[in-house]
């Protein structure tokens, strides 16, 4: 793909689908912006400083980790059974917590998208504004603090129905020697360090993801126990 004809700002770039059935584009330039990080006084809302991380639903979470790692990105939190079995990754190529998050459901779909702001006063304006509007209605969870993580966070639902996490408070992972933290699944802390109860919608609700043709990818069934909650960014139910 030539410089102009895909994502804006970017130069010449190659579009794949990935092994785990999500559209990846690797490209080797892109055009810098005007430095805003002092210009207070264009700053509204929740004050987004960034894009931040995707997490996804995907059925085979080994795999995904496996592919991802052999990319080179690391890993700085998991969710694994009593038998590390693994449920969920956050890993990470700039030096956050994340910036894919896979967890186990009925995939390839996006669970969220995250953004980032800096403070989270600036997450509690957020849910201040949409009440405000008497919007209110379009905050899924929170505002509540993730074990996993550590985020401060708010999700809410955008007007086609996609999730969106106003996210912040996580920590630094650029330490050569920083290790994976381990959340047993069993664990309900992974979730929540503190906040309201996660709601059924949660775990139900992703969207689908389009291939490079523009249509809706074929989503392939979890492979895990039936009876087990599948969905969810903070690993199984």
């Amino acid at each position: 793909m030539k410089k102009g004809e895909g994502t804006h700002g970017v130069g010449k770039a190659v579009r794949v689908i990935d092994p785990l059935g999500f559209p990846v584009e690797f490209f080797h330039e892109i055009e810098h912006a005007e430095r805003l990080i002092q210009r207070y006084d264009i700053r509204h809302g929740a004050e987004i400083a960034r894009l931040d991380h995707f997490n996804i639903c995907t059925p085979d979470i080994p795999a995904a980790y496996a592919h991802y790692k052999s990319l080179g990105f690391g890993c700085s939190e998991t969710i694994e059974g009593d038998e590390h079995e693994l449920y969920a990754a956050w890993m990470y190529r700039k030096q956050t917590v994340h910036d894919v998050a896979f967890t186990g459901g009925a995939g390839p779909r996006l669970h969220h998208l995250g953004v980032a702001t800096h403070e989270s006063h600036q997450v509690l304006r957020c849910a201040d504004i949409f009440g405000s509007l008497r919007k209110e209605h379009h905050i899924e969870r929170g505002p509540g603090r993730h074990g996993g993580s550590n985020a401060f966070y708010l999700y809410l639902r955008d007007p086609d129905g996609h999730r969106v996490e106003i996210y912040t408070s996580d920590y630094y992972t650029g330490d050569p020697d920083h290790k994976t933290y381990r959340w047993n699944v069993h664990d309900d802390r992974r979730r929540d360090f503190w906040g309201n109860a996660v709601i059924e919608s949660w775990y139900k609700g992703a969207t689908p993801v389009l291939g490079l043709d523009g249509r809706p990818l074929p989503v392939t069934d979890a492979l895990l126990d039936e009876s087990a909650v599948q969905v969810g960014a903070d690993g199984l139910g």
